[in-house]
């Protein structure tokens, strides 16, 4: 069901919500977006809307069927394509709420740039579905369409914020269980350690114009619960990247989680891993998802030359 959040109950899942409305903004400069964000934040008014199904602007440029598998949901989109390769795309708002329309128009897009089908995974999110719920929704929907030769090999898995971690925790669950992993991670401003206790990350919490310590920590506690936040499963930093598919991550330095970014990609370099990693100066959380920038037109031509590799 479509809901309105506001920006207060919604606390570190805002991390999506401004991203519409930089959308609005068509084509202005980086600045003025990032002072347009920062100016509704601060107003802490503006309303989110979940798009549980893809906005009609994109039934004209994509084909649409719907996904329940095991009573996982979801939507393929283009799957006439799957046999070039899969994005299995994992959307974030903090485990609390998305899809949200720009997250649409973003696998849409990438689907499109790379001739790949893919899958928008609809899990299951706290506070009403914790941890594990969200995690075990995308294992089983992953295993049970292998098992059935519906997902071919070389799938990729991809999430941007809370997604990133949870593409992380899938990789390390599916190695857990022995089963195939995806042939590669795309990772965009992921969260990837849910206790925030890295002290570098002061450094830069001053200048993320979306996401603040109490807000994510918020979020945080709602999705853990009762769980310890150094499982791997819920903070991937902590976990062994050893045998991980290549990886790129990017994310902007203007970001509380750009040094568990930083110290992540150091473990897979540590581990042999490929990694591509990138950083966009002075740039906010997700910004890949608002396509006008110049700097996430130049995030877009570097995912897609990374899938097509």
């Amino acid at each position: 069901m479509k809901k309105n959040i506001p920006i207060a109950a919604a606390g570190a899942a805002s991390l999506l919500l401004l991203m519409g409305v930089a959308y609005g903004v068509a084509r202005k400069r980086t600045d003025y977006v990032k002072g347009y964000i920062r100016r509704k934040v601060e107003k802490g008014t503006f309303k989110i809307k979940n798009f549980p199904d893809p906005p009609q602007s994109l039934l004209k440029k994509h084909t649409f069927e719907k996904l329940d598998v095991s009573h996982v949901n979801g939507y393929w989109i283009d799957r006439e394509k799957a046999p070039n390769g899969v994005l299995v795309y994992l959307h974030g708002g903090g485990y609390l709420f998305g899809p949200v329309e720009l997250q649409w128009k973003y696998i849409a897009r990438l689907s499109r740039h790379t001739g790949k089908a893919a899958i928008v995974v609809d899990y299951r999110m706290a506070p009403e579905h914790p941890f594990p719920a969200g995690l075990e929704d995308v294992v089983t929907l992953l295993t049970t369409l292998r098992s059935t030769g519906q997902l071919p090999d070389n799938y990729v898995l991809l999430g941007d914020s809370a997604g990133g971690g949870l593409a992380v925790s899938t990789a390390y669950r599916l190695k857990e269980m022995n089963q195939p992993l995806p042939k590669k991670l795309l990772l965009l401003s992921p969260w990837l350690d849910i206790t925030l206790t890295n002290p570098a990350s002061a450094f830069t919490a001053p200048k993320d114009i979306i996401l603040g310590f109490d807000s994510v920590r918020k979020a945080a506690k709602k999705y853990m619960q009762h769980h310890d936040p150094r499982n791997p499963l819920i903070s991937p930093v902590f976990g062994d990247v050893a045998g991980l598919p290549p990886t790129l991550l990017q994310i902007g330095t203007a970001e509380i989680f750009l040094w568990d970014s930083r110290s992540f990609v150091q473990k897979l370099a540590n581990a042999g891993v490929p990694v591509q990693f990138e950083e966009y100066e002075d740039m906010f959380h997700v910004f890949p998802l608002v396509p006008f920038l110049p700097q996430s037109k130049k995030a877009l031509q570097a995912q897609v030359a990374f899938l097509q590799s």
